[in-house]
């Protein structure tokens, strides 16, 4: 009787063990997912095809990394994309004289502050609202791709590169060394 019961209570405990399955995702993914995201709105392309949207998902199982196409779509995603869409136009100006730049890991920093107080404050409120817009996405993907947490570091990275291709020259660029340069 003994045995059974203790046959029983280990089945329940291994019953209760949680696996937690975390994603990896090749750079050419990510790179995808970033340039679908960041493009400037007028290129931007749709699936070309009822089969691009629906039968091009693939899944790879590696022992417990998974390999799969990045969801780029959720509320929050959309919702920071449509805010960093609004000042867009302003983030591209302000970059073009000088006064922000885009860093190696998506971010935008302050390189130098116009001398008008108006603009200065303007320039700062940009700077803090596309930095948390950028993290949110940056959050959000992670947490719908099931993404693993050392992940963030190649999106971070990857989601760089392509803000500073889509950036208009004259913006200030950090290089993988940290050092800057101007876009030409």
């Amino acid at each position: 009787m003994k045995k059974f019961f203790l046959i029983g209570f280990i089945l329940v405990l291994i019953g209760c063990a949680v696996v937690n399955v975390y994603v990896t995702f090749p750079e050419e993914k990510v790179k995808k997912a970033a340039e679908d995201l960041l493009a400037p709105p007028s290129k931007q392309q749709l699936p070309q095809s009822f089969f691009d949207l629906f039968f091009t998902k693939t899944l790879y199982a590696n022992e417990v990394v998974v390999t799969k196409d990045l969801k780029t779509d959720s509320p929050k995603i959309r919702e920071a994309k449509e805010k960093m869409d609004t000042w867009r136009i302003k983030l591209d100006e302000f970059k073009k004289q000088g006064y922000i730049g885009e860093t190696n890991n998506f971010r935008v920093v302050i390189k130098e502050l116009p001398k008008d107080k108006e603009i200065e404050k303007e320039v700062r409120k940009i700077v803090e609202e596309e930095n948390r817009q950028r993290d949110i996405m940056i959050k959000e993907l992670l947490k719908i791709n099931n993404a693993a947490p050392e992940e963030e570091n190649k999106f971070r990275k990857i989601f760089g590169e392509v803000a500073q291709k889509y950036s208009p020259e004259n913006t200030w660029i950090q290089l993988p060394d940290n050092s800057w340069i101007k876009k030409k």
